[in-house]
């Protein structure tokens, strides 16, 4: 050490500056060299640990997947509730694909700890398939005969052969049956399970908050010790809920919620927001104008129908009532007739002069939301413009009970959108036999030759006859113009930059449904480590 201070004691000024210059470069080689070395052998790993807030415009009414048709009961209830296809080891059907035999997993247990066997399965089915409960999941199970094999084993015969069915097994979420099974089917609403639920999904149900009014500000969950699946690396999960969208954006711009989704367009500017991301996900979903011809005899004339759709700017309600946020086809694969404006003025004249100029009033009836308002705008427009006398529009409340208005049938023309859990069945939505609620044939649309097609679809094992058939089966609805396809809309989820695990379908596949994003919350997280490879 005196050696050293000797030795600097006889450098000028200009060669202390350069010892020290020396030696700041030899750290920061070192120190440099150092982390590049840890960043090539080592790894950034998740860990169990932190909160995620996930924010919602509206409230909860029911945590019950079986019972509420509810959107954001459906969303939440993915996360407590686990779906059939997930608690299964075996799954075995038939060659004539009527007959299925499942074996459930060994150990199973609702996160109470009480076991969970085929008693909950076919409780759950059997729940579903009464008319009184007004389930979601009836049409997927209507017919289908459930039986006790044990405790682990369930046999589920259906009427008629189904390709599909194995989905429908997929998606089926699971209910307590120690929970429900004493409670009336009337009564079911009313039960305090529907706010505090018992499921088997990752996560459990810890605390809510609600104020005076009534109105649920916050969900609180925390992670299923009882899950039969990977434990979920988030250790507190919320749901935040909202009057309105502005004051979500509002929340998300300041971090107080940490991700929210949308089907419909999303007011929010991610690049002027930091430490935000955005995905864009295909759905298999299409909005379309459909035509009830009963209710109105002037949508009997496929002349008439024909013209609105040649009328209908499709491109300009992509960019001006959706942001460009669109595609003109959907998953279904009905590309509607393009836009000429021309032929259709011709059309209707002709028709107005075969008619003893006949005034052709129409009246079409929207969702109550801010695109379909703007959509709505355009397309009356552009169908005055062609010649229509009087264009009126008529709005419901999408989130009235039992959507009065589409159980009804109660309109003219309807703008609403579908969602197809595999594209090549359309039958839900077009089969003559789905006309009357809880049917999803929108248009009452009948056809014996597209009916006969769309059956021969669902009991076509072969993919390529199957997709075929399929072909057949759009070609011939599209034939007979009983709709006016408009746009396919992504689903929208904007999330903060750090969160990890999230998982979008494989390129060429569809969110089937929003619940399907968090098919994988458990995989979820936003804490990291790093580790040495």
């Amino acid at each position: 050490m005196r050696l050293m201070k000797k030795i600097f004691s006889v450098f000028s000024l200009s060669e202390r500056r350069v010892f020290f210059a020396a030696v700041a470069v030899f750290f920061i080689s070192g120190i440099s060299g150092l982390a590049l070395a840890v960043g090539e052998n080592s790894i950034m790993v998740p860990i169990k640990g932190g909160a995620y807030h996930e924010g919602f415009v509206g409230q909860p009414i029911a945590l019950n997947p079986i019972t509420s048709q509810n959107p954001i009961d459906q969303e939440i209830s993915s996360m407590i509730f686990s779906r059939l296809g997930g608690l299964l080891s075996v799954y075995d059907a038939s060659s004539d694909g009527r007959i299925f035999n499942l074996k459930l997993k060994e150990g199973l247990k609702w996160d109470d700890g009480e076991p969970l066997t085929s008693d909950d399965i076919i409780f759950t089915i059997r729940t579903v398939q009464n008319p009184e409960v007004n389930s979601p999941f009836l049409k997927s199970w209507q017919g289908v005969a459930a039986e006790r094999g044990s405790e682990l084993q369930i046999k589920l015969t259906l009427p008629l052969p189904y390709v599909f069915f194995k989905n429908n097994i997929e998606r089926l979420p699971i209910i307590p049956k120690h929970i429900f099974g004493g409670i009336p089917t009337e009564n079911f609403r009313l039960s305090d399970y529907n706010l505090e639920p018992v499921g088997s999904g990752p996560y459990k149900f810890e605390s809510f908050t609600k104020r005076k009014d009534g109105f649920i500000t916050r969900y609180h969950f925390v992670p299923n010790e009882n899950y039969s699946g990977k434990e979920p690396y988030i250790k507190d999960f919320y749901f935040n809920f909202f009057q309105n969208s502005a004051d979500l954006s509002q929340a998300a711009r300041l971090h107080e919620v940490n991700g929210f989704g949308s089907a419909a367009p999303v007011d929010f500017d991610v690049s002027g927001a930091r430490g935000v991301a955005e995905e864009k996900i295909p759905m298999s979903d299409y909005y379309a104008l459909f035509f009830n011809q009963n209710s109105n005899p002037l949508l009997k004339e496929k002349n008439i129908r024909l013209a609105l759709s040649y009328a209908v700017n499709r491109d300009r309600i992509i960019q001006e009532a959706l942001g460009g946020n669109a595609e003109k086809t959907g998953a279904l694969g009905l590309p509607s007739p393009e836009y000429n404006p021309q032929l259709a003025k011709q059309m209707l004249a002709d028709f107005k002069a075969k008619n003893k100029n006949e005034a052709v009033d129409i009246t079409f009836t929207i969702p109550d939301a801010e695109f379909t308002k703007k959509a709505a705008e355009l397309i009356k427009k552009d169908w005055e413009e062609a010649g229509a006398n009087q264009v009126r529009i008529i709005t419901f409340n999408p989130n009235e009970p039992g959507n009065a208005t589409v159980k009804s049938r109660d309109y003219e023309i309807l703008l609403f959108g579908n969602v197809l859990e595999n594209p090549n069945d359309i039958f839900p939505f077009w089969h003559s036999s789905q006309s009357l609620y809880p049917g999803l044939n929108l248009a009452l649309y009948q056809n014996q030759q597209a009916d006969n097609i769309m059956e021969n679809v669902r009991q076509t094992a072969d993919e390529s006859k199957q997709k075929d058939l399929a072909d057949q089966a759009r070609k011939t609805v599209l034939a007979d113009a009983p709709a006016i396809f408009l746009f396919s809309l992504p689903y929208t989820y904007i999330h903060s930059a750090d969160l990890g695990g999230f998982i979008r379908p494989p390129a060429g596949n569809f969110l089937a449904s929003p619940t399907d994003k968090f098919i994988n919350a458990n995989e979820w997280y936003v804490a990291e480590v790093r580790v040495i490879k």
